[in-house]
């Protein structure tokens, strides 16, 4: 089973996970990290979190299926 439920965006900078950003956020505003000041539109942060997230989420998938080829292959040795 994969572990990890939840992710958070680290900014690319600094790898902080707060921003300072508008109370009505839509894609094209820009988001500002509360400790290096770094600037990035809230739409090319969701890219790089969700390249963050493949980072995480990806080598534990692959860990879990083979864990459990391995398991499923286990009587055939």
């Amino acid at each position: 089973m994969i572990k990890t439920d939840r992710i958070e965006i680290q900014c690319p900078q600094c790898g902080h996970n707060e921003f300072e950003h508008p109370e009505k956020l839509k894609d094209n505003d820009f988001i500002k990290c509360n400790n290096c000041h770094f600037e990035i539109m809230l739409a090319d942060l969701k890219e790089v979190g969700m390249e963050q997230a493949k980072d995480v989420i990806i080598p534990e998938a692959k860990a879990e299926a083979e864990k459990i080829f391995k398991n499923l292959f286990k009587g055939f040795k």
